[in-house]
């Protein structure tokens, strides 16, 4: 059985971080994923939650989503569908129905859906959906072993291991259960936990801190799975620091940095050292971001900033500090602030707006700070 394995499409998530406009949209990445399902003829793909950014996503984005899978109903592929934490089902949020060609988990309960395929074998799949943002219940105890009357079985899985808040698991039950594959998300860097289990992580990064965009491409076979990481992405965030110490002219640092801007399909964050013979002029030009504007004319530039001079300590740009800890943001103390109706209550009372400030905020103090530790996107 040949499959595809993704998860944390988010579709209606934009590039964060970005001030220029750019090309390309990141959805796009699901019809480079059905294309590339029908061109490999697999028999299933699987998309193991968080299809959606919003706990509310617009009809025009749900239509996309089934469209898409539809399109693989003439090729005789299947898709299965679990929701995560981001886009927990709800029947009144959806306005779509999907086609008899994909097959969807609506409850938050383990439940165990038998498939069969074009080659004629037979597949079971156990997962669950979201029906609520957080989840602090451990799911994996109620997945089933392996049902061996099926060819062969697949459990479909959004959270995360240990923690708290999203089904918290432990790799060892996992493994109990015999499955031929464990199709994992909610973590959006690709991650193999075992031979079987794995985070695909997101198939398209929306910042700079989600750089493995890859979807998983396999094979179940008698002998053993044969796994391959696969990379649709359209665009990568990348980090290049550049060394200016050969730099002696402002001339020859621009030229230096045009050089290595070498792909206009990466959006990149770039960290300036040891440019101590051009230090007066290259700060100037970074603080009024005549160089910035400049390196935009032909690129997509996300972050530019000067690394310290070891013998210049006042030309820090940056704070560093050892760990990145948010605190939390006092959402009753900024509601007593403005006009007291009851549509922004209903919006400060939303969980999922809470988070999504709390997130934004850690995005931009991520661009302008520097952090010895750091946490995967979720």
């Amino acid at each position: 059985m040949k499959f595809i394995h993704t998860a944390d499409l988010h579709l209606d998530r934009e590039f964060e971080g970005l001030v220029q406009e750019v090309a390309y949209q990141p959805y796009k990445i699901l019809e480079k994923i059905i294309d590339f399902a029908i061109a490999e003829a697999v028999e299933v793909v699987f998309f193991a939650g968080d299809n959606f950014h919003q706990s509310q996503p617009s009809i025009k984005i749900q239509n996309y989503f089934t469209t898409q899978l539809a399109r693989l109903k003439p090729h005789g592929i299947q898709a299965v569908v679990i929701f995560g934490n981001h886009d927990y089902y709800r029947e009144s949020v959806y306005w779509v129905q999907f086609s008899d060609n994909v097959t969807v988990f609506y409850s938050e309960s383990v439940m165990t859906r038998k498939l069969t395929l074009r080659t004629g074998e037979t597949l079971a799949v156990s997962g669950f959906s979201y029906q609520h943002s957080h989840i602090s219940d451990d799911k994996i105890v109620d997945y089933p072993l392996r049902d061996y009357a099926c060819d062969y079985h697949i459990g479909l899985f959004h959270g995360e291991i240990s923690g708290h808040k999203f089904a918290p698991a432990n790799l060892t039950d996992m493994l109990s259960k015999n499955y031929n594959y464990w199709a994992l998300g909610h973590i959006h860097l690709a991650s193999q936990l075992a031979d079987s289990i794995i985070y695909s992580g997101t198939p398209q990064g929306r910042n700079k801190k989600e750089v493995t965009n890859l979807i998983v491409y396999g094979e179940i076979l008698p002998s053993g799975n044969l796994i391959y990481f696969q990379d649709l992405a359209e665009v990568h965030f990348e980090t290049l620091t550049l060394d200016l110490s050969a730099c002696q002219t402002l001339a020859q640092v621009l030229t230096y940095i045009m050089g290595n801007l070498v792909d206009e399909t990466i959006f990149y964050s770039l960290n300036l050292k040891n440019y101590e013979a051009v230090a007066d002029n290259l700060q100037e030009a970074i603080d009024n971001e005549e160089l910035l504007e400049e390196l935009r004319q032909n690129h997509t530039i996300v972050k530019l900033k000067l690394l310290p001079l070891d013998s210049n300590k006042h030309l820090l740009t940056s704070i560093e500090v050892p760990k990145f800890a948010m605190p939390d943001i006092d959402f009753t103390d900024i509601y007593s602030l403005i006009p007291h109706k009851k549509e922004i209550q209903a919006i400060f009372d939303d969980p999922e707006f809470i988070t999504e400030v709390q997130d934004n905020v850690s995005l931009y103090v991520s661009q302008y700070f520097d952090f010895g530790g750091g946490q995967d996107e979720n």
